[in-house]
């Protein structure tokens, strides 16, 4: 059974793996490992209770990496945190496809790293990202058809909507919203992951980001450090 606070790191850069070492030594014991094949040598003797993997590894996809750890009899389904390029938002949508339960973009900060490792390990506070309400305009496009609802909150993993047109879970959509005033305009892609009919013909919807780079991600954590907390806390 895996230490429930034994991290495992995976990156094929040394200067990565010593960082993150020294980022991870107070969040519990830490493994290394340069690839996917030494990732699973190291599960076999130690399980652990969360994987962070680079997401170019140069003997495995992601697909298969996730896969491997969420199905392994003997590795008690560790969470993952995979480690994307920050100008690259189909690293973000490969990631979520995958199975990620979180995704981090490097250079890697210690106190975004650290945070997300205490989200997903501590099992006494709520898994949940922190959510903002913000109550926003927002336009979705499925298909090339145009649907407009309302943001009621957003975490720097996905947002919750209000709309009068039923979108199905699974569905890939188009997203464009601003997150104030200013015109601060993010326009990711995104997953339905539940949807369920309200009152008075509204359908409340959970998205979680697909394609989304680093600088719209960090204006994401900007809007919800000033506006948090949210009083809704739903996944997405």
């Amino acid at each position: 059974m895996p230490n429930s606070s034994r991290i495992l790191l995976i990156d094929d850069v040394p200067m990565f793996r010593e960082l993150g070492q020294i980022f991870l030594s107070r969040s519990g014991p830490v493994d290394l490992a340069d690839s996917g094949s030494s990732a699973f040598q190291c599960a076999d003797e130690h399980p652990p209770a969360i994987v962070i993997a680079d997401m170019h590894l140069p003997d495995i996809t992601v697909t298969e990496l996730c896969n491997r750890f969420k199905t392994h009899p003997n590795w008690g389904n560790p969470r993952i945190v995979l480690l994307a390029r920050p100008d690259a938002p189909e690293d973000h949508a490969e990631a979520v496809r995958a199975g990620a339960d979180d995704v981090l973009f490097k250079p890697l900060e210690r106190d975004e790293l650290v945070a997300s490792v205490r989200r997903l390990t501590d099992f006494d506070v709520p898994h949940g990202l922190p959510r903002a309400e913000i109550d926003r305009p927002v336009e979705i496009t499925i298909g090339g058809q145009k649907i407009q609802g309302i943001v009621r909150n957003v975490s720097r993993g996905g947002i919750y909507v209000d709309t009068h047109t039923p979108i199905k879970p699974g569905e890939e959509v188009s997203l464009q919203f601003s997150l104030d005033e200013k015109g601060i305009v993010v326009t990711p892609t995104a997953r339905v992951v539940w949807s369920e009919a309200g009152k008075d013909g509204v359908d409340h919807i959970g998205l979680r980001f697909l394609e989304i780079d680093a600088q719209t991600i960090e204006k994401l954590d900007h809007y919800i450090s000033d506006n948090y907390p949210c009083v809704r806390s739903l996944p997405a």
